[in-house]
């Protein structure tokens, strides 16, 4: 009797320390935002497992700028491993096969600790947002879904998206309390979707893009996006 007594009160411990541990991969769920003074750094570790970087350099707008990464994350004892299977280095997608090991500090709801990849000095990241769960799509999304203005956290950047009924759209950000038109153009639904042909004013020639989004989710006041492996989400602001 006191022999299973004893049994029942270690594995009772064992449940309590797991439970217990510090850096679950529910705290860690969403994204996160370090910077200085030349540089910000992102990543996104979202509840599917699914992870993305980036890295962009300050008063950069233009996509090129920013590096990116994109894979596959768990938390292993006080460590977040990433498996970076994609990256992108100027503007295209190219297969990589990486492992990175970042030793967790402190987490908590709006800020998070941890080493850097070689482990010299110790990063802080705000937290940007928590993870939103999607329902899956069960039909394809129309223009009714669509129309209206859209704010988005884009390559560590926020831009305001108008798709308006007449198909025209524009895309703008904000600095310095101004709103600055950066980019003009149509859009239109292709089954499940979102093209826009635009052209994005810069200091030299005007540039002609087309952006092509897989909406993998629709709201009221949200939409899920893909552009490649990386998942984005467009918030409605009117």
């Amino acid at each position: 009797m006191l022999a299973a007594i004893r049994i029942l009160s270690v594995a009772g411990c064992v449940v309590i320390l797991t439970g217990c541990s510090r850096f679950t991969e529910g705290k860690l769920s969403g994204t996160w935002r370090s910077e200085d003074e030349n540089t910000v750094e992102e990543i996104a570790c979202r509840n599917d497992h699914t992870f993305t970087s980036w890295t962009s350099f300050k008063n950069e707008l233009t996509t090129p700028s920013v590096l990116m990464g994109a894979g596959e994350w768990h938390v292993q004892g006080n460590q977040l491993v990433v498996h970076l299977t994609k990256g992108v280095a100027v503007d295209t997608w190219s297969n990589e096969d990486k492992w990175i090991r970042f030793t967790l500090v402190k987490i908590s709801n709006d800020a998070l600790l941890m080493k850097n990849f070689d482990g010299s000095k110790v990063l802080t990241y705000k937290r940007l947002s928590y993870d939103h769960a999607f329902a899956r799509v069960t039909r394809a999304p129309n223009d009714a879904d669509l129309v209206g203005t859209w704010q988005a956290h884009y390559n560590t950047h926020d831009y305001e998206h108008r798709l308006n009924e007449d198909h025209s759209t524009v895309t703008s950000y904000h600095l310095d309390g101004r709103v600055i038109e950066m980019a003009t153009g149509s859009w239109h639904v292709e089954g499940n979707d979102l093209t826009m042909d635009v052209k994005i004013e810069s200091d030299g020639p005007a540039e002609s893009r087309k952006i092509r989004w897989a909406i993998t989710a629709v709201e009221p006041k949200r939409i899920a996006i893909k552009e490649g492996p990386v998942s984005y989400v467009l918030e409605r602001v009117k």
